[in-house]
């Protein structure tokens, strides 16, 4: 609609097999595409020392959340 600000599209951030040195790189990186909207950043550690690298901007999360609240025990939705 004229007037109207669109949003741009939400997505999460995955970034896989990213050596230890360079995760701050990768997380610098992703706060200058992501700015403002960025939530939740979370590093796992994966094989051979290598990491992943998750960036959750605040919309995804609280979607992300409403999901698992309507999902019970084991997953399964009420």
């Amino acid at each position: 609609m004229p007037g109207e600000v669109a949003c741009p599209p939400v997505v999460t951030e995955k970034i896989e097999g990213i050596p230890l040195y360079l995760i701050p790189k990768a997380i610098a990186e992703q706060i200058k595409l992501k700015r403002e909207s960025v939530f939740l950043i979370k590093v796992e550690r994966r094989f051979n020392h290598r990491y992943t690298v998750i960036v959750e901007s605040r919309d995804e999360h609280i979607e992300r959340v409403k999901q698992e609240e309507g999902a019970g025990p084991g997953g399964v939705e009420h």
